[in-house]
């Protein structure tokens, strides 16, 4: 038998009968399973399953000061830092035009609720997932609803302990448990956190009346049903209450009062198998169920959101080297407004069905052929989306890549609350990627131009809004985005240590909303740049991380200037630093984590408001200078390796 990657087996029975033999041997290419070329144009992808990754899951935790997914993706290149609100902002794209997909399944809110200029973190820990794929365009015919980006996440599957574990904070403290047995596992956690001691040690510029108290429970279900199949169920709670004050600028003798409570259930289960030879099997149900009670100086506001999703997907190898992947997914939202007295209701039907083949043509040219349709029941349109990505490997280690693709969105709720009379918006995307990923280094250049059309137009009151004249509800809406995005990482400069580096450049002009023309909308700029430095200190088991990011001022929107959003805030600069220091406490394996955000203490500014008069202005700022955090992670019964 004579074997090498990438060739097919050879096998041949001989007598051994003591005399010399002579067999040559032509090993025949073999290109299945796209093992010799990806197709990854677009994608960003952190995991323990594909060798061909860019960033580790450990990477994930340890970047940044919070350990954030969103926050350790924006020093990826194509990502924005917006430090006023949450979201991923992508190449030029809106908040809304990125979606979260936990196993297949997409998330209607990923983030805790939204409070006025002040970022909220995501709602899931990054410790439970074994892989994060960010596609930053050109995405497959599997997921929709995005015009600019979709973030993938998979969770862990049998957990590999029996394990307890403890977390005390500044913010709170927190207990888990996680039982395995021999075929499945279940785990348990549950948190505490209130912020109120933290904001009496570290000076805050938002005037809080309460600051954020909060409660957070998740368990995690595994079941292995055969050597190939596995059942995951998820479910988490989360609540929070937070009061504050903003100023009045049309009356700064008073305060506008702003309090929420808030609350947040979702539930995913999900199942995979392999079928004979060739099928493959995924079937998922998810609900989730987010509400926010919102007191607004003299005004009430309820909003309510519940989302119902089954999907079902099926893949077959149709031939060595290309396989066939198509299946459905169904969405039923329901959305529950109410603004004092006044009442609405939405209930929408999303259906969608999808087929895409994954082709390896040769050892060196490998393409992703696929097509979505979707019809939205609120609006009774129809959309067909068709998507290519091919792939051409130049050499051992490096490739280029090529993707085009429809992608479509329904319009935002806040729209569909007004009218339901519109189309889908649209975004084509075209990327080219140069990719070449070493042993230990990794460098990646892509080019992308993306053309937006049938962007929603309207006044609404969410952010970002603009005191400008009513505009009515239509699709006349238009923009592009194009530009450069580099990335190098190296882990061979140093023996305990290694970087990255991302640069992006972004051109990006749009109208939609209430716009009265094309515009930089304020949340894009042009340059944007990130450095990540990771460092293991052997000698004092201490792991630690440097994070510096910079961004050329964004937009905003001044009504004294007569070329609209046409001011721009100061550059931004933040230097963050964390330490995660390695020990025992009572023979259980502790870590210690200690981080600082904004390290020099620069005052950045994201924009400004201003009074409905244009006389009075107001900067728009982080809620401390800097910030510190301090946190103990003991896992009982583990024994410290080092």
């Amino acid at each position: 038998m004579v074997s090498f990657v990438g060739y097919k087996t050879f096998e041949q029975s001989i007598q051994l009968d003591g005399k010399d033999k002579t067999i040559e041997v032509i090993l025949e290419e073999e290109s299945t399973e796209m093992g010799t070329v990806i197709v990854s144009a677009g994608s960003f992808e952190a995991s323990d399953e594909n060798k061909a990754v860019i960033l580790r899951p450990l990477d994930i935790v340890s970047t940044g000061s919070d350990a954030d997914i969103y926050s350790t993706l924006e020093t990826l290149p194509g990502a924005q830092q917006i430090g006023e609100t949450e979201g991923l902002f992508v190449r030029g794209g809106s908040a809304s035009e990125t979606k979260t997909i936990i196993d297949e399944m997409i998330v209607q809110n990923p983030f805790f609720s939204s409070i006025p200029d002040l970022p909220s973190r995501g709602r899931f820990s990054p410790f439970l997932f074994k892989g994060t794929i960010f596609s930053t365009g050109g995405y497959s015919a599997q997921y929709g609803q995005a015009l600019s980006s979709v973030l993938v996440l998979k969770t862990e599957d049998l957990l590999k302990q029996t394990l307890s574990a403890i977390s005390l904070m500044a913010l709170g403290f927190g207990g888990s448990h996680t039982q395995l047995w021999e075929n499945s596992s279940l785990s348990a956690e549950a948190g505490y956190y209130n912020l109120d001691p933290y904001f009496k040690l570290q000076p805050q510029r938002t005037d809080w009346i309460k600051a954020p108290e909060s409660f957070a429970g998740s368990m995690n279900f595994r079941y292995k049903t055969s050597a190939t199949g596995m059942l995951k169920a998820f479910t988490s709670y989360s609540s929070g209450d937070l009061s504050l004050y903003t100023p009045n600028l049309d009356n700064l003798t008073e305060k506008d009062l702003f309090r929420m409570k808030d609350g947040n259930f979702f539930f995913n289960t999900n199942y995979r198998e392999i079928l004979g030879d060739d099928w493959t099997i995924f079937s998922g149900y998810s609900f989730s169920n987010d509400y926010n009670k919102i007191n607004l100086t003299n005004d009430y506001i309820e909003q309510g959101q519940i989302l119902n999703t089954g999907k079902v997907t099926l893949s077959k190898k149709i031939f060595t080297g290309a396989f066939l992947t198509f299946g459905s997914e169904v969405q039923n939202i329901i959305y529950d407004n109410s603004f004092n007295e006044f009442n609405k209701r939405l209930n929408e039907l999303y259906i969608a069905g999808y087929v895409e083949s994954d082709i390896s043509i040769t050892k060196d040219i490998a393409a992703r052929v696929g097509v979505r349709g979707e019809h939205s029941k609120l609006i009774n349109e129809f959309n067909f989306a068709p998507r290519i990505s091919l792939a051409y490997k130049l050499g051992k280690y490096d490739q280029l890549n090529f993707a085009y693709g429809q992608f479509y969105q329904t319009p935002a709720k806040d729209f569909l609350l007004q009218t339901t009379d519109l189309n889908y918006e649209q975004a084509d995307h075209y990327i080219l990627n140069y990719q070449y990923i070493g042993e230990k280094t990794t460098f990646r250049i892509e080019a992308y131009y993306k053309d937006y059309d049938q962007l929603t137009k309207g006044t609404i009151f969410t952010y970002p809004y603009f005191n400008l004249p009513f505009t009515s509800f239509t699709n006349a809406g238009k923009g592009y985005a194009k530009g450069i995005d580099v990335f190098w990482k190296d882990n061979q400069l140093f023996d305990f240590g290694y970087y990255w580096i991302s640069y992006s450049y972004l051109d990006t002009k749009r109208e939609y909303l209430n716009y009265p023309t094309l515009a930089t909308p304020p949340f894009a700029t042009p340059h944007t740049f990130s450095f990540v430095f990771k460092y293991w200190l052997q000698d004092i088991t201490t792991f630690v991380g440097v994070t510096y990011s910079f961004a050329t001022g964004r937009p905003y929107f001044n009504p004294n200037n007569p070329e609209f959003l046409g001011d721009r805030a100061k550059n931004y600069h933040n230097l963050s630093l964390n330490f995660s220091y390695i020990t025992s406490i009572f023979d259980n394996f502790t870590v210690v984590f200690f981080s600082v955000d904004n390290l020099i203490g620069y005052n950045n500014v994201f924009g400004y408001r201003y009074s409905t008069d244009g006389t009075i202005k107001s900067p728009v700022v982080a809620p401390a200078l800097r910030t510190a955090f301090i946190g103990m992670f003991i896992s009982i019964g583990q024994i410290n390796p080092y």
